[in-house]
């Protein structure tokens, strides 16, 4: 429960950006007299915060204020996706969700409640801990949550297991900083300020990524290698570290294992031969390769965007050993940095969920399959009813014109808790009002820095606006369900995370201060002695555990699956990225003026001979498509993209442009062998006058 809030006098409160982004900022909210919210600002005491909100936050209380702000629970008046809707009480809405889970439980079992959500709000409360226990509790199908960066993670994680990465305050000390598949200065511009502290330094700043981001416009280099063919171009670079004799030989054969054995396959195949693949010439490859070597410490620091074809686990795990051959954990700065994964996991939301109200085992079904879950007329049982929350799969998720067909079942009860009417809400039978981080208590933690940062209720809930863990708790006593862990409060559930001070954290420092960071002792210089959270404390260089698998345990490179399919290239000449934009965060946020006006409507970019040879111009409306979907967009022609890469950003509602589906609508419903991740990027299209 959200406690009562004075407004006796003006008041700063510690609060958290709640996002899914790696940034994951401190915040201070000035809130008025009137208790109401008038101020939010970086938090200037947090150093990677260091007291400046992004493009897509500073204005957040035009978000938590909005005029179109759901204020109230909704009941579905008209068809599916029309956001016909009439206001209702909150017992009414209640009563309505109990009687609809009831319903898909009393025909088709427990399975048949699906839950839907990601990281809407990445908070350790508010994301999955008293909703987790009421879909435990009822036998719901779980739903498995690997859409953004469980591929990079299974190939990383293979390597050097859940270890510190490089801490992202010793970036600056690195003179090489090699960003690969990332774009920080839209997607985490307080990393991107630790870069750029790298810049002024003396580093050089490369960025590998077939499409000229707006890190890639202000880099020193950057490389444009054919999607899905990253794995490649790193064995290229490793091959060139050892043909230059720049392998740290002394510290691999300390801390790897398989050091011999990769060098057996590196010499097994010429630079040339294993570059052919990425469109990147030999002598750019050498040269690179062999000034990350050269230029210490050195940094390689993957992003989430390169992981997302079919070979993307091998990909990241192959990347993820150049660090190591060049000598770079040596140094105070260098290394390698993808998610810290060691520190992210510190504190887990696993028992927050109890799973161990489940009386038998849950059918697991992947949230990237939602389209042909939903579609599917066999499954047994079938999705009788969706609980979505967090999450707005109507324009996120994979294949989304069978999502959307999915979402339009009449038979299907839907549930929606929003704070605003998104795509996917417009598709719900009720649609309930969540509160906003302002508005809620909660702790965050990061997947791009140390910290973990607290939130502190700064308002009172906006009209009828309830938190996830009451709007769940509600639900929970409409269902009958009596266990005493459904009357937990929030600060109940808060304690018990903290109650074994895990990493030396305890609840009242964090609360004091607003901010703790988590120390494992990785110190400056994480694994310059080893150290890692492999089975031996070693870098894998051959992975036991893939053999384990069935799968090569030596760095190789795994094909993207439609990108380099010549057959399918010859009907859908074009490979489609299908990136985030610079103002949205996925689809958050595209419903905010500020943010609507710097990106108006939904573009699609071709390289200019990819233009001519159709007959396009720049500004023209184009229709792209496969055998999946289509979409139509503005057409943008510049060499910010390859030749035969078309470069689709994603994010705007449906609702909000005349052209229905978006991007979303080409891409496929296949999962990476290794961490089952959607493959967004691995994709073929065609372009044509619209």
């Amino acid at each position: 429960m959200v406690a009562a809030v004075s407004v006796d006098a003006p008041r700063v409160v510690r609060a958290a950006c709640p996002h899914d982004c790696p940034d994951t900022c401190a915040m201070l909210v000035t809130v008025g007299p009137d208790g109401r919210a008038v101020e939010v600002r970086g938090n200037p005491d947090q150093p990677v915060t260091a007291g400046f909100l992004c493009g897509k936050v500073s204005d957040y209380l035009e978000r938590v204020y909005a005029a179109d702000r759901l204020l109230h629970p909704l009941l579905r008046t008209g068809p599916k996706g029309s956001g016909q809707f009439r206001r209702a009480s909150w017992d009414e809405a209640l009563d309505a969700v109990a009687a609809g889970l009831r319903s898909a439980i009393d025909r088709h079992g427990g399975e048949s409640v699906l839950p839907y959500s990601y990281l809407g709000t990445m908070g350790l409360l508010q994301n999955n801990s008293m909703s987790g226990r009421v879909m435990n509790a009822l036998g719901a199908t779980e739903l498995v949550r690997t859409i953004c960066a469980d591929a990079g993670i299974a190939g990383t994680t293979i390597t050097q297991g859940a270890s510190p990465e490089v801490d992202p305050e010793r970036w600056p000390n690195a003179r090489y900083v090699l960003c690969w598949g990332w774009n920080p200065l839209s997607t985490a511009p307080h990393l991107w300020r630790l870069v750029l502290a790298a810049r002024r330094g003396g580093a050089k700043l490369v960025v590998i990524d077939p499409f000229r981001s707006r890190t890639a416009r202000l880099a020193d280099e950057h490389i444009a290698p054919v999607p899905g063919t990253d794995g490649a171009l790193a064995l290229g670079m490793m091959r060139a570290l050892l043909d230059a004799d720049l392998v740290d030989q002394a510290w691999c054969r300390a801390h790897t294992t398989g050091f011999d054995e990769l060098l057996e396959r590196l010499r097994s195949r010429s630079v040339a031969d294993h570059v052919a693949p990425c469109g990147v010439d030999e002598a750019t490859v050498r040269r690179v390769a062999a000034e990350f070597a050269r230029s210490q410490p050195s940094l390689l620091r993957l992003g989430v965007g390169a992981q997302r074809h079919q070979g993307a686990p091998m990909a990241y795990r192959t990347i993820s050993c150049l660090p190591a051959l060049a000598g770079s954990w040596r140094h105070d700065g260098g290394g390698f940095s993808y998610l810290p994964v060691a520190t992210a996991r510190l504190i887990s939301r696993t028992a927050l969920a109890r799973p161990d109200l489940r009386t038998r085992p849950a059918r697991r079904i992947n949230m990237s399959r939602l389209g042909d879950v939903l579609t599917d007329p066999v499954l047994d049982p079938p999705v009788a009813a969706l609980v979505c929350w967090n999450a707005n799969p109507a324009q996120a998720a994979p294949d989304q014109s069978r999502v959307l067909a999915g979402l339009r079942r009449e038979d299907l009860f839907t549930v929606v808790a929003e704070q605003f009417l998104t795509d996917t809400a417009r598709h719900a039978d009720v649609v309930l009002p969540a509160t906003s981080q302002l508005e809620h208590l909660d702790a965050v933690g990061s997947w791009g820095h140390h910290y973990l940062t607290w939130n502190e209720p700064a308002i009172a809930p906006v009209g009828e606006a309830k938190p996830n863990t009451e709007i769940f708790r509600l639900v929970a006593a409409r269902l009958g369900l009596d266990d005493p862990c459904f009357a937990e409060t929030d600060e109940q559930m808060m304690a018990s995370l903290f109650a074994g001070a895990p990493g030396g954290i305890t609840l009242d420092a964090l609360r004091h201060r607003g901010f703790v960071k988590i120390d494992l002792g990785q110190g400056s210089l994480p694994h310059a002695l080893g150290r890692f959270g492999t089975r031996d404390g070693r870098l894998a260089l051959s992975a036991p555990e893939l053999i384990e698998r069935g799968v090569d345990p030596l760095p190789h490179f795994d094909p993207p699956v439609e990108v380099l399919d010549a057959d399918l290239a010859a009907r859908f000449p074009l490979a489609l990225l299908t990136p985030k934009l610079h103002l949205f965060l996925n689809s958050t946020f595209a419903n905010q003026r500020h943010q609507r006006r710097a990106h108006p409507a939904p573009f699609v970019v071709l390289h200019p001979a990819d233009a001519a040879e159709r007959g396009l111009d720049d500004g023209e409306r184009v229709r792209v498509f496969n055998d999946r979907g289509a979409f139509v967009a503005a057409l943008r022609v510049c060499d910010d993209t390859r030749a035969g890469v078309a470069v689709a950003p994603t994010g705007w509602w449906c609702r909000d442009h005349e052209d229905g589906p978006g991007a979303q609508a080409t891409t496929s419903q296949r999962l990476t062998a290794l961490g089952a991740a959607p493959v967004f990027n691995d994709n073929r299209v065609q372009v044509e006058r619209a």
